[in-house]
């Protein structure tokens, strides 16, 4: 609409934005995101990925493409209450140790199968292991038939779907993104901010996050031995997930905080005003 406009009304100056994940985008819907971005002064790509995918696969013009990293704001920790209702809710005992995630349950993309199929290899060596998942649940059926088939739905929790997301990061020992593509992956900045040390796959946005692997473990998609192998170490390393713990939230505050991101989209604005 606002690319429309612009073709009616010269003067005005028009913004757009791409922040999805490009991979498998159809050429239609590449010719379709060409043009309003070419129609438009300047096209804001949030996640260093997407920059790579303006200028490289839809050749727009490099001064038309503008990096805004994505934000996220700080919440206040939920109390000792609120905790210890959710573990008594969800049947975590102190004892154990829980690997968790929070997105939408959809197989395909976030591939919380190869969480499930890491198990086996997880609790051989550590028992205790609990996977925690959190979401809308279109597949989780079939993980459950998947939990089931390979013998851990004990070590299965699923939460479902829950409004105050970011209660749920305090209960977590390690956040876990297995996904098969990401633009970017705002849970990881959330699980920073939260303290909670990151196992993630190096797809899309996500090396950019964990800044190559010094803010998080990263490891190829679709592995889940090799998923497995590095959950494993790091959970046999505390002095590892305390350096996460400590250098994760510094990353999240520099570089992804919501102050950061308004600065910047002011001054791209004001500087459209200025422009003649």
């Amino acid at each position: 609409m606002a690319a429309s406009i612009r073709l009616r009304l010269r003067g005005v100056k028009v913004i757009t934005e791409e922040k999805s994940d490009p991979v498998n985008r159809r050429w239609t819907g590449n010719m379709l995101m060409y043009a309003i971005c070419i129609s438009a002064n300047t096209c804001l790509g949030l996640p260093l990925v997407v920059v790579s995918y303006l200028p490289k696969k839809l050749h727009l013009p490099a001064h038309k493409v503008r990096l805004i990293n994505n934000a996220v704001s700080e919440v206040v920790p939920p109390s000792f209450t609120t905790l210890s209702a959710l573990r008594c809710e969800l049947g975590i005992n102190e004892d154990q140790f829980v690997i968790g995630i929070v997105e939408r349950v959809v197989d395909e993309h976030k591939r919380f199968s190869d969480l499930i199929r890491a198990l086996p290899l997880l609790l051989a060596v550590h028992p205790k292991v609990r996977l925690m998942i959190f979401g809308h649940s279109p597949d989780r059926a079939t993980l459950v038939w998947l939990a089931s088939d390979l013998g851990v739905s004990a070590a299965v929790i699923y939460g479902g779907y829950r409004g105050s997301a970011r209660d749920l990061y305090p209960l977590m020992d390690i956040f876990a993104l297995a996904s098969a593509h990401e633009s970017f992956g705002l849970v990881l900045v959330e699980a920073m901010l939260a303290e909670v040390p990151i196992v993630a796959t190096a797809v899309g946005g996500i090396p950019f996050v964990l800044n190559e692997g010094r803010c998080g473990v990263f490891l190829p998609p679709c592995t889940p031995n090799g998923l497995g192998g590095a959950l494993s170490e790091l959970i046999a390393s505390p002095s590892r997930r305390n350096v996460l713990e400590r250098i994760g939230p510094e990353r999240a505050r520099s570089e992804f905080s919501a102050e950061r991101y308004c600065c910047e989209i002011e001054s791209i604005y004001s500087e459209l005003v200025n422009r003649k």
